[in-house]
């Protein structure tokens, strides 16, 4: 879970700013964080709901500490999900 949660962080913050823009940073996160709870869980759900809150948590982040809050960052990181879920 540690590497989940550093590996979000590096690519939330644009430590890999050379990946794409903003959208596509979140996008990969949530779909990171899809594969790796639903791996580890066996629910497929589970592990959206983690990309979702990793979404939300993340612009709870930017509010409270003076960055930009855009709730299209939220979605995009929860769409993640739909990239690696089999239903």
């Amino acid at each position: 879970m540690r590497f989940v949660f550093l590996t979000s962080l590096l690519l939330l913050t644009g430590c890999f700013s050379y990946v794409g823009s903003d959208k596509d940073m979140h996008y990969a996160a949530g779909a990171l964080t899809q594969h790796y709870v639903t791996k580890h869980t066996g629910s497929p759900v589970t592990g959206c709901l983690a990309a979702v809150g990793l979404g939300m948590a993340k612009e709870a982040v930017d509010s409270r500490f003076g960055g930009v809050v855009d709730r299209y960052d939220a979605v995009a990181t929860a769409g993640g999900c739909s990239f690696a879920v089999e239903w």
